[in-house]
């Protein structure tokens, strides 16, 4: 038997409940964006150890987006838009995932090659005016860097949930 304590204390949870139920597909994009973004951020501090600067705003940024773009498609098919989509309708699913974020991998490189390569000495300077006390040697430039790799990721993760709800993972009908 339910007490009338247990029901009112439902009752108190009910607009909380609906509200996620509501936003929960954008929650959930937001959860496995940030995951991925995370995993886009370290694998650049890891091509930037590994290759270097230039290397790591290059071609180390196709790489990662590429890894990114599988870690996404999974997330988002599974978790996120929970696509039922089988044989040839998910192979076109993933075509157009793919071509999509290969989209937003262009606008990602030609941000960081703009703006964590072209503008990095003119950024690094700013910086280091700012914060350079307590910067060590060359930290300027990588916060710079890192600075440019997350306003890239703000762009094309908005870009992205547009492309994967008006595009990919729309419902039929």
């Amino acid at each position: 038997m339910v007490s009338e304590t247990m029901k009112k204390e439902f009752e108190a949870h009910r607009p909380a409940a609906r509200w996620l139920a509501e936003h929960g597909e954008v929650l959930r994009y937001l959860f496995f964006g940030v995951l991925t973004t995370l995993l886009n951020i370290l694998l650049y501090g890891l091509f930037l150890a590994l290759f270097g600067y230039q290397a790591a705003n290059s071609w180390g940024n196709v790489l990662d987006n590429a890894l990114c773009i599988l870690f996404a498609y999974a997330t988002n098919r599974a978790f996120v838009f929970r696509s039922r989509a089988r044989g040839r309708a998910a192979a076109a699913e993933f075509g157009k995932f793919v071509a999509c974020r290969l989209g937003t991998m262009a606008l990602d490189t030609a941000v960081m090659i703009a703006g964590g390569n072209w503008l990095a000495a003119p950024g690094a300077a700013l910086v280091g005016a700012v914060l350079g006390r307590w910067l060590g040697p060359g930290q300027a430039q990588a916060l710079w860097g890192l600075g440019v790799k997350v306003f890239s990721n703000g762009l094309v993760i908005l870009l992205n949930y547009r492309f994967s709800k008006r595009i990919i993972f729309r419902p039929k009908g």
